[in-house]
């Protein structure tokens, strides 16, 4: 059974990024993406993040944090830039990042 994601009580922050991949190397794309799941998992603010893909090629992936300055602080670490220079050069075909802060959340799990 997949659980959702815990996160804390809002506010806290999200980013949503939507892509279309190339036809270009999946393996090292593969290989660049696991990097940067492990490595924004080591970033102080960093709560959390769920990915999904649909049959049209369409990809998204939303990242949780615990506000706007530590979405700043992941996008200055050097290897995220790298790979957004390779995501750019060699792997999207196009892609659009949305910032949004969550102000309220709730939820229902069956048998909790």
């Amino acid at each position: 059974m997949t659980k959702l994601l815990k996160l804390p009580e809002p506010p806290y922050v999200v980013t949503i990024f939507t892509s279309v991949r190339t036809d270009g190397d999946e393996a090292a794309y593969q290989a660049m993406a696991e990097d940067m799941f492990e490595l924004v998992a080591e970033q102080d603010g960093f709560l959390g993040y769920e990915n999904f893909s649909s049959d049209d090629g369409k990809h998204v992936t939303i990242a949780y944090f615990r506000d706007e300055e530590a979405i700043l602080n992941w996008k200055r670490v050097a290897e995220h830039r790298e790979a957004q220079r390779l995501g750019r050069e060699k792997w999207y075909q196009s892609f659009t990042l949305r910032i949004a802060t969550v102000t309220r959340a709730y939820g229902f799990e069956r048998g909790a």
